[in-house]
C-alpha cells in the first residue's frame, strides 16, 4: 500500500499548527498575533482560548479537535490519542504516517505550555490545604511538554514567556523553517528541565508532609530533596590547575547571584568564587563601609571605619602578609584615593558596591585584577543570603539551615549571652566583642578571633584545636600593642583554660565565647584571676 506523505511532513520545512495552553498568560497575545499573521492554525483551551479570541485570534478549541468533551471539571480535556498522536508521530515513518490519517490526527508544530503555578500555591498555602496542592498538580501540561520535547526532531517546544520574542522573530526572519533542529533540541532541553523542576517541587512539597488519613502534620525537613542548577560558566580551573570546574546556578529555589557582574579582568576560578563568597557572607553580617580581605577561605583583615579608605586602611593593616594576593570586599564605593592605595599591593579580586569612574581607570592599568560588582550588603544581603545550605559527601548530601546572626546593631551577642565573670566588660569591650564575634562565625573552625573596636588584631582560624588557635591569633596580635581595646572571640568553648595564657600575653582585657564545656568554672575563674571579663553566649558558630 502506498502512503501519501503530502501534508504530514510539516514539522521540518515550516510551521502549520500550534497547540497553546498556557498559564502565565504573560506575552500570549503578542505571540498569537504573530502566528495569527504567518497563518498558523492554533489549537487552544479554556482561558487561553478566551483571551485569543478577544483579541481576534481565531483558535480551534480542543474539543473539537479531537470529537471529545471536556471532562471532570476540566481534568480531561489534552489527554487524547489525537493530541498526542500529533505530538509523537514520526512523520518520516511511513506506518506512523498512515496510522495518524487514519484516525484523522493533524501534526502539531509549535506547542506552547506552561504549567499551573504550584509552587506559587504551595508557598501561600497552609498546611491543612492538601485539595489545593492537589489540585494544582498540572497532568496533561506536564505530558505535552514531554511529548513534544521527546518529539523534538518535528516539534518545537515552548514553555517560557521569556522566549516569545525569540519565537516571532525567527517567525519573521524565515517563516518556511523558522526553527532548526538546534534551536528545537535547545527549547527541548528547556522543556525538560521545566518539567522536571515541576515535579521535584511537588515531590518536595508533599513530603514536607505527614498524613494519617486525618491530620496533616509537617515535617521539620522534607522526606525528599532536590537541587537544580543551570550552567553559568565553565571556570579556569578547580581547586587545583589540573581539576577541570564550572559553575552552577541554582534553579529551586531561585537564588540570586551575589557575586555576578564582573566589570574587568580575567575569568574567575572555582577558588576565587569560593574566596569571595566568604569575603561577602562577613560582609553582609557588618556596617556600611567595612572592609574584609580574605585568603584562603578565611578574613585575614577586617576592618571598620566611618570612610570606605579608613575601613580599608584597618583591614590591610591587620595582617598585610596574608593580604597579598587576596580578596577585597567592601561594602561601599571604591574612589579614586582608595583605588590608588590598593593598586599598590597585589589582589586577585576587588568587590565593591560601587567603582567611580576614576577608579575604574586606575584600577584598569592592573589588567589581570578582577573588579566584582556587589550588591549592597546592607540593604540587599538578607536577599541573597540562602534559607539552607549544603555540602556534598561522598554518597549524598547535607542541609542546614543558614547560620544567621542577629543584625550588627540589633543587640550585642545574642539573647542568651550572659556575663560570667566577677568584672562586667565596658562599652568599648562590648562594641569590640560583637565585632570579633562576626568575624569568628565567618572564619574556619577552630576559630579565635582578637580585635579592636574597629580593626581585627589577630586570627587564628582552620586550627584542630583552640589553643592552636589561640596561640595563632595571639601572635598576630601582639604587634598591636597601643591598641586601645583588645578582646578575643572564641567560635567554639574553651576546653582547657590553658588557651588564656596565650590571650593574656598578647593584651586581651575580655572574651566572648559560647561556654558548654564541662571545665567552664576553672577558665571563669582564670578570667576573674587575671581581671578579664568573660560573656558564655550559650550559642556557637563552627564554621567547617
Amino acid at each position: 500500500m502506498t502512503t501519501s506523505l503530502d501534508g504530514y511532513l510539516g514539522g521540518n520545512e515550516m510551521i502549520k499548527r500550534a497547540l497553546i495552553s498556557v498559564s502565565d498568560k504573560t506575552g500570549l497575545v503578542e505571540l498569537g498575533k504573530a502566528l495569527k499573521h504567518f497563518q498558523v492554525e492554533i489549537i487552544s483551551t479554556g482561558g487561553t482560548a478566551k483571551i485569543l479570541n478577544d483579541a481576534n485570534i481565531p483558535t480551534i478549541s480542543v474539543s473539537d479537535y479531537t470529537g471529545f468533551p471536556e471532562m471532570m471539571d476540566g481534568r480531561l480535556k489534552t489527554l487524547h490519542p489525537r493530541i498526542h498522536g500529533a505530538l509523537l508521530g514520526r512523520r518520516e515513518d511511513p506506518k506512523d504516517v498512515e496510522e495518524a490519517q487514519q484516525y484523522g490526527i493533524r501534526w502539531i508544530d509549535l506547542v506552547v505550555v506552561n504549567l499551573y503555578p504550584f509552587q506559587k500555591v504551595a508557598q501561600a498555602t497552609k498546611k491543612h490545604d492538601l485539595k489545593d496542592l492537589i489540585e494544582n498538580i498540572d497532568v496533561g501540561g506536564v505530558t505535552m511538554i514531554r511529548a513534544a520535547a521527546k518529539n523534538h526532531e518535528h516539534v518545537t517546544v515552548v514553555v517560557d514567556p521569556k522566549d516569545y520574542p525569540t519565537v516571532i522573530q525567527r517567525l519573521k526572519e524565515n517563516k518556511d523553517e523558522p526553527f532548526d533542529a538546534s534551536f528545537r533540541y535547545r527549547m527541548a532541553l528547556r522543556g525538560f528541565r521545566h518539567t522536571a523542576i515541576y515535579d521535584s517541587a511537588i515531590s518536595e512539597t508533599l513530603s514536607a508532609y505527614e498524613w494519617d488519613g486525618k491530620d496533616l502534620a509537617r515535617r521539620e525537613f522534607p522526606l525528599y530533596h532536590s537541587t537544580h542548577g543551570k550552567l553559568a560558566q565553565e571556570l579556569r580551573y578547580g581547586e587545583n590547575p589540573h581539576q577541570k570546574a564550572a559553575l552552577y546556578r541554582f534553579q529551586v529555589p531561585v537564588e540570586k547571584p551575589a557575586l555576578s557582574e564582573s566589570l574587568q579582568g580575567k575569568a574567575l576560578s572555582f577558588n576565587n568564587f569560593l574566596d569571595s563568597d566568604a569575603a561577602w557572607r562577613c560582609l553582609i553580617e557588618l556596617p556600611a563601609k567595612s572592609t574584609v580581605i580574605v585568603k584562603h577561605n578565611n578574613p585575614c583583615g577586617v576592618g571598620i571605619g566611618t570612610t570606605e579608605v579608613e575601613s580599608y586602611r584597618r583591614a590591610f593593616e591587620a595582617d598585610p602578609e596574608s593580604a597579598f594576593g587576596g580578596i577585597v570586599a567592601i561594602s561601599g564605593t571604591v574612589d579614586a584615593e582608595l583605588a590608588h592605595l590598593m593598586s599598590e599591593h597585589f589582589f586577585e579580586i576587588i568587590c565593591a558596591t560601587h567603582f567611580s569612574v576614576e577608579a575604574r581607570e586606575i584600577l584598569q592599568a592592573k589588567k589581570n585584577l578582577r573588579l566584582i560588582l556587589i550588591p549592597d550588603p546592607q540593604t540587599k544581603g538578607h536577599e541573597y543570603r540562602p534559607a539552607f545550605e549544603g555540602k556534598r559527601i561522598f554518597g549524598g548530601y547535607l542541609i542546614q539551615e543558614s547560620d544567621v546572626l542577629p543584625g550588627f546593631n540589633d543587640g550585642i551577642l545574642g539573647p542568651d549571652a550572659t556575663v560570667v565573670t566577677k568584672r562586667q566588660p565596658t562599652a568599648n569591650e562590648l562594641s569590640a566583642m560583637r565585632f570579633a564575634w562576626v568575624v569568628a562565625k565567618n572564619s574556619k573552625s577552630n576559630a579565635v578571633v582578637i580585635a579592636s573596636e574597629n580593626q581585627t588584631l589577630g586570627i587564628g582560624c582552620g586550627q584542630v584545636n583552640r589553643k592552636f588557635a589561640s596561640e595563632s591569633a595571639s601572635l598576630r596580635a601582639k604587634k598591636f600593642q597601643n591598641a586601645p581595646t583588645k578582646v578575643c572571640a572564641s567560635d567554639g568553648f574553651f576546653p582547657f583554660p590553658d588557651s588564656l595564657e596565650y590571650l593574656l600575653n598578647s593584651g586581651v582585657t575580655a572574651i566572648v565565647q559560647p561556654g558548654g564545656s564541662i571545665r567552664d568554672q576553672q577558665v571563669i575563674d582564670a578570667c576573674n584571676e587575671h581581671n578579664v571579663a568573660m560573656i558564655c553566649t550559650k550559642t556557637r558558630h563552627f564554621m567547617h
